[in-house]
């Protein structure tokens, strides 16, 4: 099966079969470190191979490649120079995320990762809103038909404490009702649809105010997972602050 028929038939199942949604984080004590926001879209890769042509004779789909979109924005240069001074600054901005994706049909995976690498966690400002347009970039699609959100995330670290803060969208009642909509549109999607935050650091963990968030054994990583339905309805739950040993 071909990848751009395979990732057609995935597009037209992302809405039936559930995913995992990954957000990795690796800080070092300097503040620099790399983010990853990871897309396990493997179950959907079987559903996929269901429907495909069982008797066919061709091998099966196999594919480990990175994606620079340095290189994307610069092939798009004439088109993105017709863009508003606004939405060039935005684009401008992706160039230092990566896209790696992992396909094995044979064995059922698919992977898609994108990467950014930051000297500063400050770097981070907007990340979310710069994979939505980074996925959109890279999938040829209007970034409006992705799934809204109502609220921002930022990052801060001093070398001893580190937070995630959650900031809720200053939204127009209108705009309110349509992220709303979209969330309900897309239910069917979200349920069953996992959101992991994995966060590893060079010192050790000495509190998380998250409940229910799991200490490695080497205190020095953390992770959660909670349904994405409930994260899209209510954002605020995964503001936590994580306090290091010094």
């Amino acid at each position: 099966m071909k990848f751009k028929t395979l990732l057609f038939l995935i597009g037209l199942l992302t809405g039936l079969t559930s995913c995992i949604f990954t957000e990795e984080l690796t800080v070092s004590n300097d503040g620099s470190g790399t983010y990853a926001f990871k897309m396990d879209m493997s179950e959907m890769l079987e559903s996929v191979k269901d429907m495909s042509n069982k008797d066919s004779l061709k091998e099966p789909e196999v594919l480990d490649t990175i994606v620079f979109f340095k290189n994307i924005l610069e092939e798009k240069k004439d088109s993105i120079s017709k863009l508003t001074k606004e939405e060039q600054i935005l684009l401008k901005s992706l160039e230092s995320l990566k896209l790696h994706m992992q396909v094995d049909e044979e064995n059922g995976e698919m992977l898609m990762d994108f990467i950014m690498d930051f000297k500063n966690i400050s770097e981070l400002k907007d990340i979310q809103n710069k994979i939505t347009m980074a996925q959109a970039l890279s999938d040829g699609k209007n970034q409006e038909n992705n799934l809204k959100s109502k609220a921002d995330v930022e990052y801060s670290f001093d070398g001893k404490t580190f937070r995630r803060s959650v900031i809720m969208k200053d939204l127009s009642e209108e705009k309110l009702q349509e992220v709303e909509r979209s969330i309900k549109q897309s239910s069917s999607f979200l349920e069953g649809t996992i959101y992991k935050v994995v966060y590893h650091f060079e010192s050790e963990i000495h509190s998380v105010s998250f409940k229910g968030a799991i200490i490695s054994d080497d205190q020095k990583t953390l992770k959660i997972e909670v349904p994405l339905d409930s994260v899209m309805k209510n954002p605020k739950w995964l503001d936590f602050e994580v306090k290091l040993k010094k």
